[in-house]
């Protein structure tokens, strides 16, 4: 026993000795031994990231985890300034965080906003729930202040059911962004899920996705699947709103949810909500004519999920409240979803076929998961495609020109078009 105890009495001499370390000629520092910390884990959590208000200095972030992580943090500082977490430079932010029941469970949002970021500037961030979730490390860059000519893509109707279904949504994705890798951001036309009101498929497409939404901005609009609520645990739309961190507009108490705009190099693109009625869609007009007005920006786009001008389905009441504010306003490009095909437009005004410059190019991007419809002939129509297999849309953005180009995911130009001023 005492052998024993001398042992080990020892052992711990040795661990509490002070050590003489080289520095490779023989020099020796005197220093304690540290005491041993153990390795901070990071956790598969989902960070989804989206612009603020202004995408040069403003970002936004949501994540969301159990009930008993009341709240969290971001963490976060210039790249070129990083060293490591610990440092004394990291910025920390706390979130907002609130409780919701879904229809499985109940769960805690984070959500934080960032401001007065420097414009043009990449950053590093990771977002902290104590005791134990660190989720792995992002990146984000801010918008520069002059940027011509920039790249963003267009993914739509990605929704699924299950695993497997997602998987082609993240493909879509990846696809994307390997052939354009310069890309800012990614416009989402709505229905990311198949069924709104289930959370299990909410989790379905963030969770495909978490390597590439933790970089990667995104700009959604919903759809009509994202906000089904038969069941009543998705009221206004709950689950799209808890998922994402969208900047809200002045008036936004008058609109309904996901109405916003946002200017991001020579384009101003506005995001309207079509899961509305009649006279919601008309005070979407009256705010967009505002805030079109407010921008000097030369290129005008909105994206939204029901299309005035698709294929299979008819969109009448779309058609007859938003277009004549579009025609008013000159919008060039019009992104929609919906119609699980590929639809190019004539140039439209006054729900007419017009001349090359004279009106708006609506295009919807087929579909981005696992759900397709056939063509149908429209006489608004230029092009109209079923490839079978999943798409994109790439809109390169210059002081004189749009290009779009629609490809697939094997990399097949499916269309491309150049609009002009």
């Amino acid at each position: 026993m005492k052998k024993q105890l001398k042992i080990f009495t020892s052992f711990i001499a040795v661990l509490c000795l002070v050590f003489t370390f080289s520095t490779g000629d023989g020099a020796f520092a005197a220093s304690a031994i540290a005491p041993i910390t153990p390795p901070q884990i990071i956790t598969d959590i989902s960070v989804i990231n989206n612009f603020g208000k202004d995408p040069a200095t403003d970002r936004n972030f949501t994540w969301i985890t159990s009930p008993s992580n009341k709240t969290g943090m971001i963490q976060y500082c210039p790249k070129n300034e990083f060293k490591n977490f610990n440092s004394s430079n990291i910025i920390k932010v706390t979130t907002t965080s609130y409780k919701v029941k879904t229809d499985t469970d109940s769960r805690m949002i984070h959500k934080v906003a960032l401001s007065k970021l420097k414009p043009g500037t990449t950053y590093i961030y990771r977002v902290v729930n104590k005791p134990d979730i660190i989720s792995a490390q992002g990146t984000f860059k801010t918008a520069e202040n002059k940027l011509n000519p920039f790249t963003f893509i267009q993914i739509t109707d990605t929704q699924g059911s299950d695993e497997k279904d997602y998987k082609l949504w993240k493909n879509t994705l990846i696809k994307a962004f390997e052939k354009f890798p310069d890309a800012k951001f990614l416009v989402h036309t709505g229905d990311m899920v198949d069924d709104g009101q289930k959370i299990k498929q909410w989790d379905l497409f963030a969770n495909a996705v978490k390597p590439e939404l933790i970089n990667i901005p995104i700009v959604p609009a919903v759809g009509n699947h994202d906000a089904m609520n038969k069941n009543g645990t998705n009221s206004n739309m709950k689950n799209f709103t808890d998922r994402f961190n969208i900047a809200k507009e002045i008036d936004a108490e008058s609109l309904p949810v996901a109405v916003y705009s946002f200017d991001y190099g020579n384009a101003h693109i506005a995001v309207l909500n079509t899961e509305s009625e009649r006279y919601d869609l008309k005070k979407q007009g009256e705010w967009l004519s505002s805030d079109m007005a407010k921008t000097d920006k030369q290129w005008k786009i909105v994206a939204l999920h029901r299309g005035p001008y698709g294929a299979v389905h008819e969109s009448s009441t779309i058609r007859d409240e938003l277009t004549p504010v579009f025609d008013k306003l000159k919008i060039d490009l019009v992104l929609q979803g919906h119609d699980h095909n590929y639809v190019r437009t004539y140039p439209m005004k006054n729900k007419t076929k017009v001349k090359n410059g004279q009106g708006t190019v609506y295009i919807t991007a087929n579909s981005g998961g696992a759900k397709f419809y056939p063509t149908k002939s429209r006489y608004w129509q230029l092009i109209d495609l079923q490839p079978g297999t999943q798409m994109f849309v790439a809109v390169t953005v210059s002081d004189s020109s749009l290009v779009v180009n629609a490809y697939d995911v094997n990399n097949v130009l499916i269309d491309t078009t150049t609009l002009k001023k």
